[in-house]
């Protein structure tokens, strides 16, 4: 008999169909997915964290059998505080991640790696999606123990507040665990063993001093609670009817009347490149699998009015699911203009059509503009829940890497400068880099020629840098002033230095083999597989590929390894979420051998200045040379 899981219900809440492919063991993208993956290790720490404010809090371990048995068992009496106690009403099972019981009450705390602000005027709008998991919690838990008042809080990172306790996130250690984790909220589709619940150890559970830390922690820290029990309360009725609902799926067998296909379909993460087991292309069985598909349309996931919603859903619903089905009439505004984006649209669809680059006119123009020296800036930055330094808020950024590709004159080799911090300045110290990354940037890029980005990130960076000035008490006029000029900020209507090349391939690039995508990932493989021209440049031979067929070439595939790491066979940093983890492990990570430890820097090194190099494959076909 199937039970229905907080996460279940999560799930089935996107689409009811997912419950029936997540029971049957479909895979998904979430089975090999490092962001979810880093997200949920972040969880279990803030996980640890909270435990230590409840000292006398008991585990619940074992089978689901016997976590119940222990449960049932435990909360006979009066007072006592569980931790992940598992609940069970009929066929509803929950895990409450902390419950605390005081007589006839019970208190539900929902620990959340996410983050609020508690100085926002209204908190509860963002925290919807955590409000809902919580409320199938107490509608599980009030249903089995009836008698009982029950509250609920959630219990997480708050933005507002800063940590007074330097290198907190060193304080707890993450290993490799043989326990899989019998649910995992952050990943609720995840059906592969891959992810493997970690075991967190607090670094001071036993030094004799313990308490002291702990203090340190409560009065310190930054979690904080938020009662939602009126929140809660309110999503009652809605929570019993969809639950009953699921249910009835699970027992009796799902129906077309429960769901039904449409545009939310393109984020389904049982789209799988399983050819075997797949099932988005179980329920999309009948329709044609288009290789130029509607839901490669650029922005398409991006609804701005009723009418166009309508239209693809239409059209899904009539087995019209081509690109060029669309009809661009649809594309127009509410006063019947094409804006920026219906522009590109039409034009994405026209040259697939045609099978055709496409190359403003102005292009040439724009770029004779640029003066140099040409610098092509990459930046690797880590947000995490758990703030690394003294004065830092959860997830505030930390810039620990960039890279620099810079053309002095015309014709110039490229020449490549690079900046890492990964560990300590001093011995005794461990130092915040942002302020060390943005001198180093400014002393190397100075106050000529064009520096170039890829979006709007590398701005992003040195504008939160200029504004952390401040709020570390950083009196550097120079830096000051150069931070201001680089950087673009609507607020002050102050335009910056910097060049988007993303807005550039926007407004002049087109390659049918992007697709609807214009971020790096996807321009570069499309402009090196299809002008081979790109593989004969001096500066770009260490890319090149020995054969070239006909599929997509990805330069970032020759990065390689060089080093096999226990935990994971995947640890070569070949993209931006491995290297957070990678920056984290460097860090903290006590296990790393110093050769392990120095593997990790060069990739790091490696990869960012890849990046870069790209920009300059780029930039090199569309006449910066």
């Amino acid at each position: 008999m199937h039970t229905l899981s907080k996460s279940d219900f999560q799930l089935a809440l996107s689409c009811p169909k997912k419950l029936v492919y997540s029971k049957a063991n479909y895979p998904t993208t979430n089975d090999t997915n490092e962001y979810m993956e880093m997200l949920a290790k972040g969880g279990y720490i803030i996980g640890e964290m909270a435990k230590l404010y409840y000292p006398d809090g008991i585990e619940i371990e074992g089978n689901q059998q016997e976590c119940l048995e222990m449960t049932n068992k435990l909360l006979k009496q009066d007072n006592v505080v569980l931790f992940e106690p598992v609940i069970v009403y009929g066929q509803k099972l929950v895990r409450i991640d902390i419950l605390v019981k005081n007589g006839r009450k019970m208190h539900i705390i929902e620990v959340k790696s996410a983050s609020y602000d508690s100085t926002m005027a209204d908190p509860y709008k963002v925290l919807s999606k955590y409000i809902y998991d919580a409320a199938y919690q107490y509608a599980v838990l009030s249903e089995a123990f009836p008698a009982y008042e029950i509250t609920c809080s959630l219990f997480m990172p708050d933005k507002s507040r800063r940590t007074n306790i330097d290198t907190l996130a060193g304080w707890f250690y993450i290993e490799k665990s043989n326990t899989t984790s019998p649910e995992n909220e952050d990943i609720i589709t995840q059906q592969k063993a891959k992810f493997q619940k970690p075991k967190v150890t607090f670094k001071y559970a036993n030094h004799p001093d313990k308490s002291k830390y702990i203090d340190q922690l409560l009065n310190h820290g930054f979690l904080n609670w938020l009662d939602v029990t009126q929140n809660v309360v309110d999503l009652l009725p809605s929570i019993k009817q969809k639950s009953n609902t699921f249910l009835r799926i699970l027992n009796e067998g799902i129906t077309s009347n429960d769901y039904k296909i449409n545009k939310n379909c393109k984020s389904c993460e049982f789209r799988t490149s399983d050819t075997e087991v797949n099932g988005f292309a179980e329920c999309w069985d009948g329709l044609p699998a288009a290789k130029d598909h509607i839901f490669d349309l650029y922005c398409g996931g991006v609804v701005t009015n009723e009418l166009k919603e309508f239209h693809i859903n239409e059209l899904i619903g009539s087995n019209r699911t081509s690109l060029f089905d669309f009809d661009i009439e649809m594309l127009k505004d509410k006063k019947g203009n094409y804006g920026t984006r219906a522009i590109r649209q039409i034009l994405q669809i026209e040259n697939t059509s045609n099978n055709q680059e496409w190359i403003s006119d102005e292009l040439s123009a724009v770029v004779d503009s640029f003066q140099y020296p040409l610098h092509f800036v990459d930046f690797e930055t880590y947000t995490g829940a758990v703030p690394f330094h003294k004065g830092m808020r959860p997830y505030e950024l930390i810039a620990f890497q960039w890279s620099c590709h810079t053309i002095r004159h015309k014709g110039a080799t490229p020449e490549h400068k690079e900046w890492i911090h990964t560990g300590n300045t001093f011995p005794d110290q461990d130092v915040f880099p942002n302020f060390e990354f943005a001198k180093a940037l400014m002393l190397h890029l100075e106050d000529e020629g064009t520096p170039f980005m890829w979006a709007t990130h590398e701005n992003t960076v040195l504008r939160n840098i200029l504004e952390q000035m401040d709020e570390f008490q950083i009196y550097d006029e120079p830096l000051r002033q150069w931070l201001t000029s680089m950087t673009t900020d609507k607020k002050s209507n102050r335009n910056g230095r910097w060049i988007d090349m993303n807005k550039m391939t926007l407004e002049h690039y087109f390659h049918p083999t992007m697709k609807g995508k214009t971020s790096i990932k996807k321009v570069l493989p499309a402009i090196w597989t299809n002008f081979p021209y790109l593989h004969d440049v001096p500066h770009f031979k260490d890319y090149a590929p020995e054969n070239l067929d006909e599929s997509l070439i990805d330069p970032y595939d020759t990065l390689s390894a060089g080093i096999d790491f226990d935990e994971m066979d995947d640890e070569v940093v070949n993209g931006g979420t491995k290297a957070m983890r990678a920056y984290y492990r460097i860090r903290f990570d006590q296990s790393l051998s110093e050769a392990e430890r120095s593997e990790i820097r060069r990739q790091l090194l490696e990869y960012c200045k890849l990046d870069t190099m790209a920009m300059v494959i780029i930039a090199y076909h569309w006449g910066l040379k």
